[in-house]
């Protein structure tokens, strides 16, 4: 318990922090404004035998999310590389010499957090995204609290799936760099393919799993099965993380 009260602490008392949460806000309204008018001028410059559809606002957090989610992951890696950066990390297993525990404090800090700033991100963006359509928009209640579960969810096992690995590569630039091409780019480009297998491997990424599961696609994967690849893959770099910590110098 004490520990996790030091990861807290520590989490909240550095300029990063909240310099992220700042930055990601600003750019989540921002593209929630572009989805919202890219709605409305598309609504009202169809071409022959297209039909205006109106857009969920909760679809629009969950579009921009995919976007943002770098910046949610770079709030998360922080929470480590920016001990080994400062070599407070020494301080903090001497404080906590299991070392273990002190990855599971970070996760157990880092989980609720995740959690509100995904619905935070989300809210945001489906909230600017819905204003700027205007009567394109459609604020269906139930709808938009299922999706902002549903990013708070995925936001949240990206981003301890993002501080485990940070505990193997200890550096900001790797550990982002890392994030970056397996939350984003790697599964992009694979799930465009026309061959079968690299579609398949798109969705066992944990960046494809988040996609099929937060647009509920079903083809590879169902969205209850991308959930669990989330799970696995948030759990597997909590334990990965955890070994190398146990085994290496800090």
């Amino acid at each position: 318990m004490n520990a996790v009260r030091s990861e807290w602490t520590k989490l909240w008392t550095v300029r990063s922090s909240w310099f992220n949460i700042v930055g990601a806000v600003g750019l989540a309204g921002l593209l929630g404004l572009q989805y919202g008018f890219s709605t409305a001028y598309d609504n009202t410059h169809l071409e022959p035998g297209e039909i205006a559809k109106q857009q969920a606002v909760g679809d629009i957090g969950s579009s921009v999310i995919l976007i943002v989610q770098v910046v949610v992951a770079a709030f998360a890696l922080l929470t480590v590389t920016s001990e080994y950066a400062t070599g407070s990390i020494r301080s903090t297993l001497q404080w906590t010499p299991v070392r273990r525990n002190v990855v599971l404090a970070k996760a157990a800090v880092l989980a609720p957090v995740l959690f509100v700033y995904g619905l935070l991100l989300a809210g945001i963006s489906a909230a600017a995204g819905g204003l700027a359509a205007g009567s394109w928009a459609d604020w269906s209640a139930g709808e938009l609290v299922v999706d902002l579960l549903s990013v708070g969810f995925y936001v949240t096992l990206a981003g301890l799936f993002t501080a485990g690995i940070a505990w193997v590569v200890r550096s900001t630039a790797g550990t982002l760099t890392v994030a970056f091409l397996l939350l984003l780019i790697v599964p992009l480009m694979l799930s465009q393919s026309s061959l079968r297998p690299l579609v398949w491997i798109a969705a066992l990424l944990p960046g494809g799993a988040g996609q099929n599961y937060l647009t509920g696609a079903t083809d590879p994967l169902s969205p209850t099965l991308s959930a669990v690849v989330l799970l696995l893959w948030a759990a597997g770099g909590l334990v990965l993380g955890s070994r190398v910590l146990a085994r290496l110098d800090a």
